[in-house]
């Protein structure tokens, strides 16, 4: 469907947990991680049903893409088999997870099998002290593996770095081009703890990366249902993502819609308008739900404000909004 400002929304992502076994600093640090968990066990993440619902709800408005997300999905075990009920939903085009990559190396192969398309792999560093330090956890080898794992699988595997300020970019391009996957420089949304991690423009370090891999030029072949503007360097023989929320607003082409862990649908990650479907799942028919998607959709606000964080009204951890 197409929301009041004529963009075509095709696209929902699905928070599927809250939890992480992770404490990334910009997203969800230890002294945050407690009152995660008690959000947690007041009100409980939405059920495979519930989500199956929306999914076909979703359906129904034109929905076609789906991205797994969380906190981190594989922690959540029905995660493979709700892949596997999405991409049988009449409609899907395609279903992809975002991950950690910690659990990934157990379920690759499922996660294939169950019909999943594309495993987007968050990796910050190649630096095993830092990989620890930054996401307080020595993890960094089974990341790895997970990501040799889901290629082995036949799954599409790209890499998405954080620009952060301490950011290595050189290292994660070296290991991307020794993988043979593409990595996407993703700026730090000024959401929850990341508003002490915004970093440098990718406009920036776009131009810094031709010191090193030569002349970039725009890549044309479409590589995902996402806001990602790929470049080629003359050096590289893969492409270079970057998502520029922050310095290259890509508002007027945004195509999604964001649904949280226990069931909120989330228009904007600036701000917290939305719409709350466990109450309509609970008390309304299917006809129901979907006209208050539809409603909501409607009204998805025309940009972000980032550049203004005195006019955001979102506060949430990044990890409790399926960012």
């Amino acid at each position: 469907m197409k929301d009041q400002y004529g963009r075509t929304i095709d696209y929902l992502r699905i928070s599927i947990t809250d939890a992480c076994n992770l404490r990334c600093r910009y997203c969800m640090p230890e002294s945050a991680a407690g009152c995660a968990l008690e959000q947690a066990e007041q009100n409980p993440p939405l059920t495979v049903e519930e989500m199956l619902k929306i999914v076909h709800a979703a359906a129904g408005l034109g929905i076609t893409h789906y991205r797994i997300t969380g906190g981190e999905p594989l922690v959540r075990k029905e995660c493979v088999g709700l892949v596997q009920k999405i991409k049988a939903v009449p409609g899907t085009a395609s279903v992809g997870i975002t991950t950690n990559g910690v659990r990934l190396a157990s379920c690759a192969r499922d996660l294939k099998a169950a019909g999943c398309d594309s495993v987007n792999v968050s990796l910050d560093t190649v630096d095993a002290a830092e990989f620890a330090a930054l996401t307080g956890r020595d993890a960094l080898e089974q990341v790895k593996q997970g990501i040799c794992a889901a290629k082995e699988a036949g799954l599409l595997v790209k890499l998405n770095a954080v620009h952060r300020k301490e950011l290595h970019a050189q290292e994660l391009i070296e290991f991307a081009e020794q993988e043979k996957v593409p990595v996407r420089f993703i700026e730090v949304m000024p959401v929850g703890a990341g508003k002490s991690y915004v970093g440098p423009s990718n406009e920036a370090l776009k131009t810094e990366l031709e010191q090193w891999y030569g002349a970039c030029t725009p890549d044309l072949e479409k590589e995902g249902n996402g806001p990602a503007a790929y470049v080629r360097y003359e050096k590289l023989s893969m492409p270079v993502g970057f998502i520029s929320a922050i310095h290259g607003k890509f508002c007027g082409s945004c195509n999604r819609v964001r649904l949280t862990s226990r069931g909120f649908l989330k228009l904007c990650l600036c701000y917290e308008n939305g719409v709350d479907l466990r109450e309509v799942l609970q008390n309304g028919t299917a006809a129901d739900l979907r006209d208050v998607m539809a409603q909501a959709i409607l009204k998805k606000p025309m940009e972000h404000c980032f550049e203004r964080p005195k006019d955001m009204t979102e506060h949430h951890l990044m990890s409790g909004i399926g960012g």
